[in-house]
Order: C-alpha cells, then sequence, then structure tokens
C-alpha cells in the first residue's frame, strides 16, 4: 500500500474513537513500551519502541493493536490456546494462562484485527451481565455481534493480556 503522508503529516497528534465512544488521544502515546513488571494483569513498561506489527508474535502471543485497561489505553496481546468451557472455568484457564478473557472493548479489537485466530463460534468475555449475574457477555466471531449467555453454558475461551502503555 502506497503512504502519500507527508513527514509533517505523519506527526500529526492521532486521536482514535472506540467503540462505546470511547476516545483515546494517542499524541503523548504513539510509542509502546516493552514490558518489565506485571502487576496483576496489567504489565508495566520501561524503554520505549516502536509497536509490532498486528498480527506479530509479542509477550508471548499476537499483537492485537490497542484497547483500554480501565480508561487507560494499553496494548492487547492475544494468547495462545482455545477451549470450549463454562464461563467460570474459562476465567480460571485464562488466568492459567497467564492472562484475563478479554473485555467486550478487547473482543471488538480482537474482531477487528485478529478475527481469523478464532473459529466463527461464541467467545467468553471476562465481563458479567450488570443487571443479571447468572450470565456474562461473549461475542460471536461469525455474526460479530456481542450478547450474553448463561454462565453456566459451554462457550470458546481465549486468554489475553493487557499490556500498558
Amino acid at each position: 500500500m502506497r503512504n502519500d503522508l507527508t513527514t509533517e503529516q505523519l506527526q500529526q497528534p492521532i486521536t482514535v474513537t472506540l467503540p462505546l465512544g470511547v476516545v483515546l488521544d494517542l499524541a503523548e502515546t504513539a510509542r509502546l513500551a516493552p514490558s518489565t513488571q506485571i502487576v496483576g494483569h496489567l504489565v508495566h513498561a520501561s524503554a520505549q519502541f516502536d509497536p509490532p506489527a498486528i498480527g506479530a508474535p509479542y509477550e508471548g502471543g499476537i499483537f492485537a493493536g490497542i484497547t483500554l485497561n480501565g480508561d487507560l489505553p494499553a496494548a492487547l496481546v492475544l494468547l495462545p490456546g482455545d477451549e470450549e468451557l463454562n464461563w467460570k472455568d474459562a476465567n480460571a484457564w485464562a488466568e492459567k494462562q497467564g492472562g484475563v478473557l478479554p473485555s467486550r472493548i478487547d473482543q471488538l479489537v480482537l474482531l477487528r484485527t485478529l478475527k481469523s485466530q478464532f473459529q466463527e463460534r461464541a467467545y467468553w468475555s471476562g465481563e458479567q451481565h450488570a443487571a443479571y449475574s447468572d450470565y456474562a457477555w461473549s461475542q460471536s466471531f461469525y455474526y460479530g455481534t456481542q450478547y450474553y449467555s448463561y454462565i453456566t453454558s459451554k462457550l470458546r475461551a481465549r486468554a489475553v493480556r493487557r499490556l500498558a502503555i
């Protein structure tokens, strides 16, 4: 693909609008930093470097792009492995992989950037339904929709890791 942007244009601040109206100003976070310390499932970083290409091997998985960890931007890494489990067991399995089940925002990023890494099935999110505790959210990698399922249902599960930017 040809790049018709000038050097000046490439140095301009970048603003990204994610689903649900979340806006990231990437002017200060145009560069990622490699991990040096894991705190919970958020990896804190030190020295700066350019992020890898989408789909490239990275930090024990595949680089999927930028997501949110709470209100902060984070690099999203899809970890190896794919299981069919109920929601509680899927959460435990993801932790054993060194990650967590993806958030609903993570799943939208994964659908957009790494859809080929998923079967055309529904995958658990790490988010339980706010009003109905017997349900949790999932993402269809066939239809592209998000919906909630009973937590004892068996759906596919993938683990992710979020790296602080």
